[in-house]
């Protein structure tokens, strides 16, 4: 389908016409405007020492291929927005293949060195998956996520964009990464800018409001916020950010800035860490967690020396290594017939899982037949709102309770590269 059409099914037919009036201001003939932007985008992470990941459609690199190398080597991520900006729901498996190496080559000849990808439109296929894992790269982040939020919009029209974007509620599953296809998926957080400043047309300070009570939701369910805001957008959208930035900066427990490459790298290294239980003596387990750097062991309703208070009832553990004194196993036993993605779900969570009939030789016991991504959530709050003793691995490193990434897509770099697209280039 021709991207005209494509945004116009997205936004609307007004709003692409609204939206070609914005053009002219935001880019020019070269590429200053947009540097101008994204140094923007720097200066509010270096004044919170946030952390920035800015996906890029890799046509408009091979067209400005030094544009963004000063803001790499400042500490920026810079991932693939597609080759072109196109519908990827639209593009076979093979041409898939033959665009996500393309760009995947083009960003690493002009200094980039992508290993992340998201989908333009926030429109992805299987196919998309598959080609990014036969193209080696570690994460992908297209999947929509919308959290609900108090105040004036115009819910028709973001409704359209979540209908468009594939958007899954927020009430329904956690913010948090997943392995699908061999690779870590990294929810995209809605409202982004987008939505904020041209489909619900919020003021500066309703969009501050907005972002930061989805901050504070995100951070006291322990997951992870994707703060979108395309460089585009950034001086309708810096008071929102900035104040965001100060929440986090003062939150307890802390919050992890990181880039969405850093996420990705934590999560599945930290999904793969190892754990010695051993029993010493009738009611003790003695337990060593082998895994990355920042790498902390939780624990409620048990007595651990030198461990420190932290959220929900648990403490955190002084070293990767704890002894406790408990009449049951103060892990999760799963019952055998228990649904195939019962046990690595909760694993990928850091929660010790072993399997077991026996009901009473675990602190926590459970026998799931269905299981389905939106129990997900329902299954985490009951655990969570538990007090049997217990001991996981923390979800984020060294004892973070949320993690914080400023994203946000670079579409075009020029005026011309923005027109280039409605030809699909």
């Amino acid at each position: 389908m021709n991207p005209i059409a494509i945004a116009a099914k997205g936004k609307g037919s007004l709003h692409v016409i609204h939206r070609a009036g914005t053009i002219g201001s935001r880019y020019g003939l070269r590429p200053g405007r947009i540097e101008r932007r994204v140094a923007t985008v720097l200066e509010l992470i270096e004044r919170f020492s946030g952390r920035a990941t800015l996906p890029v459609t890799a046509a408009a690199v091979h067209r400005n291929p030094r544009t963004l190398t000063r803001f790499a080597e400042s500490g920026i991520e810079f991932a693939i927005h597609g080759l072109y900006h196109v519908d990827h729901i639209g593009v076979s498996a093979a041409a898939q293949r033959e665009q996500v190496s393309r760009a995947q080559r083009l960003l690493t000849s002009a200094g980039l060195a992508p290993v992340g990808f998201r989908a333009p439109y926030l429109r992805w296929s299987d196919h998309t998956l598959v080609a990014l894992r036969e193209s080696g790269f570690e994460y992908d982040s297209s999947q929509a996520m919308h959290w609900p939020f108090e105040g004036r919009s115009d819910r028709e029209r973001y409704a359209r964009a979540l209908v468009f974007y594939g958007a899954v509620s927020a009430l329904d599953r956690p913010s948090l990464p997943r392995m699908e296809h061999g690779i870590v998926r990294i929810p995209y957080c809605l409202p982004d800018d987008e939505a904020v400043v041209e489909r619900l047309r919020l003021s500066p300070s309703a969009i501050a409001r907005v972002w930061v009570g989805m901050f504070r939701s995100i951070h006291e369910r322990g997951e992870v916020f994707t703060l979108a805001v395309h460089p585009e957008r950034i001086d309708a959208c810096a008071d929102g950010i900035g104040e965001v930035l100060h929440a986090a900066s003062v939150a307890w427990p802390p919050v992890w800035f990181a880039r969405l490459d850093e996420l990705a790298r934590w999560w599945r290294e930290r999904s793969a860490a190892e754990v010695e239980i051993v029993t010493p003596a009738p009611g003790v387990v003695r337990l060593v967690a082998r895994g990355p750097e920042g790498l902390t062991i939780q624990a409620r309703g048990l007595a651990i020396e030198g461990a420190e208070p932290w959220r929900g009832g648990y403490v955190l553990a002084p070293s990767s290594m704890v002894e406790v004194r408990s009449e049951r196993r103060p892990f999760i036993g799963v019952h055998p017939s228990s649904a195939s993605g019962v046990a690595p779900f909760l694993r990928a969570q850091g929660y010790i899982v072993e399997s077991t009939d026996d009901a009473s030789a675990h602190s926590v016991f459970m026998r799931i037949e269905r299981f389905e991504a939106g129990d997900e959530l329902g299954l985490l709050s009951e655990l969570e709102r538990g007090t049997e003793p217990l001991v996981r691995l923390g979800r984020w490193p060294n004892g973070a309770g949320s993690a914080l990434c400023l994203t946000g897509d670079l579409d075009a770099l020029t005026i011309w590269d923005y027109a280039l697209r409605a030809f699909g280039r």
